[in-house]
């Protein structure tokens, strides 16, 4: 086995032919706190190939340039933005189903879940999760089963998660 370096092998896999057949994803986080968390955000949703990627809350000038540098290449990829909104059908578009990553009363386990062609995600902030306000805004919830101690992810790292597992099931379905 040799390395392989990762663009070239995904010229050989196309799964950005997944949205040929359906809409690409957006991704939400609901008052991120840390520029690390932000920037990874921004990276796995161009990794992901959503179309956009919303930060509920204030832009926090002081980090910008921290969230940018954890981004990477990414930052000049995708569309990032910061809004104060709360109402998230004047940020999702109609016909997307919105799809909250939190343990919540009505969420089922993500690998037991058909997650709907044409999604936005969202995910909380590092402390809080999600608002009350903002999950009885979401269409569905979906949570990550955690065996280990920790009993909590990263949000990045759950957003990965279900973005892939997403992807998982829409190559699946359409490919």
């Amino acid at each position: 086995m040799a390395y392989i370096k990762s663009n070239d092998l995904f010229e050989q896999i196309p799964t950005e032919d997944i949205y040929k057949h359906i809409p690409h994803p957006i991704v939400i986080a609901d008052h991120l706190m840390t520029p690390d968390n932000m920037g990874a955000m921004i990276r796995i949703s161009d990794n992901i190939g959503a179309s956009e990627m919303c930060f509920l809350g204030t832009e926090s000038k002081h980090s910008l340039g921290k969230v940018r540098r954890a981004a990477a290449s990414s930052r000049g990829n995708i569309k990032w933005y910061f809004t104060e909104e709360t109402n998230l059908r004047n940020i999702v578009p109609e016909g997307k189903t919105i799809v909250a990553i939190e343990t919540a009363d009505d969420a089922t386990c993500i690998y037991d879940t058909e997650l709907p062609d044409n999604v936005a995600f969202i995910v909380g902030s590092e402390s809080q999760g999600l608002s009350e306000e903002l999950l009885s805004q979401c269409d569905m919830a979906v949570y990550i089963p955690v065996p280990g101690p920790t009993r909590s992810l990263n949000v990045s790292h759950a957003a990965a998660v279900a973005l892939f597992e997403w992807q998982r099931q829409m190559i699946k379905k359409h490919l």
